[in-house]
């Protein structure tokens, strides 16, 4: 039998960090805020930083049990890939609360991704994506109650 050996950081080199946080109708139940730091590679060269990326959102709400997930993309460079789409995850099927914040190096190509790419549709017209973290910790911390 012949076994390679895979390590995740491997996949990728985008930072991911979490922070946690009270619902504010309902202190008893968290909201995670999951942050990714770094550049996702252009087109199918994204494709292991999506990968790693969930594998990343699924460890943090296995891990902290959150009610609500913000997803913060403020400080990631991102231009172009299909499987970004795939991070957008919340908690889980019951109670899939989420957001995702952008910043102005993802902002447009996360506009296409959810609207098309020949969309001419403001970003406001997704309705859970947002451009500052108190906004969409409002909007996720609102749809828990």
């Amino acid at each position: 039998m012949k076994l390679t050996e895979h390590r995740l950081q491997e996949l990728s080199k985008i930072e991911v960090r979490y922070f946690t946080g009270p619902s504010s109708e309902k202190p008893y139940l968290e909201i995670l805020v999951i942050k990714y730091i770094g550049v996702y590679g252009f087109g199918s060269g994204g494709n292991a930083d999506a990968r790693y990326m969930r594998a990343m959102v699924r460890a943090g709400i296995d891990a902290f049990e959150p009610w609500g997930v913000v997803h913060d993309l403020s400080e990631l460079s991102y231009e172009w890939g299909d499987m970004l789409d795939q991070v957008f995850i919340g908690p889980d099927v019951e109670h899939s609360v989420m957001a995702v914040v952008v910043g102005p190096n993802c902002e447009e190509a996360v506009r296409t991704l959810c609207l098309g790419e020949r969309s001419t549709e403001p970003l406001e017209k997704i309705g859970w994506v947002f451009r500052d973290l108190e906004t969409a910790w409002t909007y996720v911390d609102s749809q828990i109650a």
